[in-house]
Parts: structure tokens; C-alpha cells; sequence
């Protein structure tokens, strides 16, 4: 039958079939392929818009270096405002440098940033003070007091709040324009790149008598020796019960490695 159809010119209704049924699956693939596209130029156009348009940190100037109002001997940082103060870190800790931008359109910044190494040269620890006064034409003021803990150092009180903080895979640095983007690029810049996985803490102090003003001592310290990840201490995480102790230890430490005195 087959010979006779193929001596005749007649197709065979079999491969008609299954070639019908292959431009069917290709326009089917191209299709689902075209909505692929589409959805993925979706999603990076609105992560885009999220990133960049809707994020107050594209309103940030540009950094610049002059300006600064603070100075920096050793690991020593003295400030003559806000507060009067001179801060010392532990000669472990190296001085990378400074640098000052308005956040947010909002607030004046200044950043200072210390960083230190493990044995092989890898990031430790990375500390950025951070100074900050709201521009005379913005109303408000800085308000901490919902923070889960309260410390004095020297003759400053600060609030204190910790996370443990994995670095994102897509914005490894922080959002643009933001000030842990500015502290994060500059400390990578200049070879102490944000760890992998870190214990974030911040302990911010509000003047009583200036609270337009503060000053942030920002820490990233590396998980990466304790053989834990930030996951891992979070709720639910497999070492979730470790991570109060954990945390404690981890600003005993700190508030002990920093010295303030005051100016006057």
C-alpha cells in the first residue's frame, strides 16, 4: 500500500499528521516563548521602576568629599557637634576614609568608615559612623525610642536594634542612592567588600537638646567564622534559638571595643 501510494504521488496520511502536529508544537513554543519575553521584560521594567522611581534614594546627590566637618587620627574620630565627642575603635580597625552626600533630598550625611580583616584578608568587620542633620526646610524629627534595647557608652546614650542579614544577590550593595549603598559601595571599593551573610547592628543617638541631629555607628561583622548564616538565626531557621545569645555576645563585645569621650 505504502509503495503503491508513494508510485502514485499520493502522501502519507500518517506524516501529514505528524507534521502538522510539529508546526502546531513550534508556534505553540514560539508563542509561550514571545509571553516568556514579555513577562520577564515586565518584571525587570517594574523591579526598575521599584528600584529607581519609586525609592526617595534617587533624590541623593552626589558624594563628595569636601566639606566634612568631622576628622580622623588613627582609629580615632573626633566631632565638635553633635555630639561633642571623641570616638576611638579597636587598633584592629583601619580608617578607609570619609565622605558626605544629602539622602534622600532630606538630610545632610557624612560617613566615616572603618573596616578590618580576617587572617587572610577577607572582611571581618566594617563600621561606618554616620552623621545626619534633617535640611532646615524639611519638618521632623529623629525618634528611636521603639527600639527593642538601650545602652550608654561614655557619655552617650544609644539605641540599639540587630539583624542577621544575608547580602542580596541582585543589589549586593544596597538600593541606589540609599546611605548602605553609599557605605557598602565605598568600603567594597576599596577592597573590604560586604560579607556574604553578617550581623547588622545599629546604635543611633539623638541629641536631647538637638533632635534634628544624629549620629548612627553602623557595624557588619561576618557570620561566616561561626559557621552560621543569616537564614539560619532567623525565625524558623535551624539555629534560630542560638541567636539571642548570639546577639548579646555580639554587642557586649562592641559597646566594650568602642571608647567616647566627651569634648567638653
Amino acid at each position: 500500500m505504502n509503495a503503491q501510494m508513494r508510485a502514485t504521488g499520493f502522501s502519507n496520511p500518517n506524516a501529514d499528521i505528524a507534521s502538522k502536529r510539529s508546526g502546531q508544537v513550534r508556534k505553540y513554543i514560539k508563542i509561550t516563548a514571545a509571553l516568556l519575553g514579555l513577562g520577564l521584560a515586565a518584571t525587570a521594567g517594574y523591579a526598575l521602576y521599584k528600584i529607581h522611581y519609586s525609592h526617595p534614594g534617587r533624590f541623593s546627590s552626589e558624594v563628595t568629599t569636601e566639606g566634612l566637618k568631622r576628622i580622623v587620627e588613627g582609629t580615632t574620630l573626633t566631632s565638635q557637634e553633635h555630639p561633642a565627642a571623641r570616638i576611638t575603635f579597636p587598633p584592629e580597625y583601619r580608617y578607609l576614609g570619609a565622605q558626605r552626600f544629602i539622602l534622600y533630598g532630606t538630610v545632610e550625611a557624612e560617613q566615616y568608615f572603618f573596616a578590618s580583616a580576617h587572617p587572610d584578608g577577607s572582611t571581618k568587620s566594617l563600621i561606618n559612623v554616620q552623621f545626619e542633620a534633617i535640611l532646615p526646610e524639611i519638618k521632623g524629627t529623629y525618634d528611636y525610642s521603639a527600639a527593642p534595647r538601650a545602652v550608654t557608652i561614655g557619655p552617650l546614650d544609644f539605641f540599639v536594634d540587630a539583624d542577621p542579614v544575608r547580602r542580596h544577590w541582585l543589589v549586593p550593595n544596597g538600593l541606589p542612592g540609599t546611605d548602605s549603598e553609599r557605605y557598602y559601595s565605598f568600603t567594597d571599593e576599596h577592597g573590604f567588600p560586604l560579607p556574604k551573610n553578617y550581623i547588622w547592628s545599629r546604635f543611633a543617638y539623638v541629641p536631647k537638646d538637638a533632635p534634628r541631629q544624629e549620629m548612627l555607628i553602623l557595624q557588619a561583622e561576618d557570620l561566616a567564622p561561626k559557621g552560621l548564616t543569616a537564614s539560619a538565626l532567623r525565625q524558623g531557621g535551624a539555629n534560630a534559638k542560638e541567636w539571642e545569645g548570639l546577639l548579646n555576645a555580639h554587642l557586649e563585645v562592641l559597646e566594650q571595643a568602642i571608647t567616647i569621650e566627651p569634648l567638653r
